[in-house]
């Protein structure tokens, strides 16, 4: 193992082990405020929230999380009180940042002008594939080009290209006639087999490319081209990125009025 890798892994841990502890700090802070502020959990809304917990997690087997909580040491009465956290971290959380859900015009046309790259509505393609691996030697099985040569001439008598693509390819869609729908070449496809696509007419079929002893046919099916959305069409996007915003930056400015007011040791951890 290289000293690189090790010092990489012991990065991520140092950045893991940060983030773990930042949680549980807020966490504390949280409810430290929350006690401040005498806030009560009623026992029944602790009771409604096992039950959802039962029904999501255990099949709603109470007898599966009390096997769960003997395997891991923990009483039910520890396991509430970790419950009743949650729902006191929860509550306070919406309470603190639920009056900055706001979303001004301003705040949003400023948003849209700043970043318009979050606005678009990116191209897809939708293409049908024909998939021809190599032969092996002494099998048999005719060259690539070849059976390129087949395709086409059966393509030119009017075959259908799904039908050739369930007849002829080796290609995961197949079954499904060679199709790949709405998507991104450059991020579904090989640079070469993109670069062919992007050169294609819808309708047409490209020539076979030769990939590593792989042929590949491709039939242009539609396209849309990137689009920048108006603002109109953006409108509940951008709102929920201005909202979004507000809420996070009234959180961290409401967790650094919560250290600032606490005092914090931090203990090293003897892993790192």
């Amino acid at each position: 193992i290289s000293g690189r890798m090790i010092a990489s892994d012991e990065s991520e841990m140092q950045t893991l082990y940060r983030a773990a502890l930042d949680n549980l700090v807020e966490r504390r802070l949280i409810l430290k405020a929350a006690a401040e502020k005498k806030v009560e959990i009623p026992e029944w809304v602790i009771d409604n929230q096992l039950r959802e917990i039962v029904n999501h997690s255990f099949g709603g087997d109470m007898n599966r999380l009390q096997e769960e909580m003997a395997r891991s040491k923990v009483s039910m009465s520890e396991y509430r009180n970790t419950v009743k956290e949650d729902i006191l971290v929860r509550g306070m959380r919406q309470q603190m940042i639920e009056q900055f859900a706001f979303a001004s015009p301003a705040a949003m046309k400023k948003e849209y002008a700043d970043h318009p790259e979050r606005y678009r509505q990116e191209g897809k393609v939708s293409v049908r594939v024909i998939l021809l691996k190599p032969g092996k030697e002494g099998d048999g099985v005719p060259s690539l080009e070849t059976r390129w040569a087949q395709i086409g001439e059966e393509l030119a008598a009017g075959e259908n290209f799904a039908d050739m693509a369930i007849k002829y390819s080796a290609d995961s869609h197949s079954k499904d006639g060679g199709l790949w729908a709405d998507v991104n070449p450059a991020e579904a496809f090989r640079p070469e087999i993109a670069d062919a696509i992007a050169k294609l007419e819808v309708g047409r079929v490209s020539s076979m490319i030769n990939l590593d002893g792989w042929g590949f046919i491709v039939k242009k099916e539609s396209e849309t081209k990137t689009k920048q959305l108006s603002f109109a069409e953006a409108y509940d996007q951008i709102s929920k990125n201005v909202r979004e915003a507000a809420e996070l930056k009234a959180y961290d400015e409401w967790i650094a009025r919560l250290k600032d007011t606490a005092f914090i040791k931090i203990y090293p951890f003897e892993g790192m």
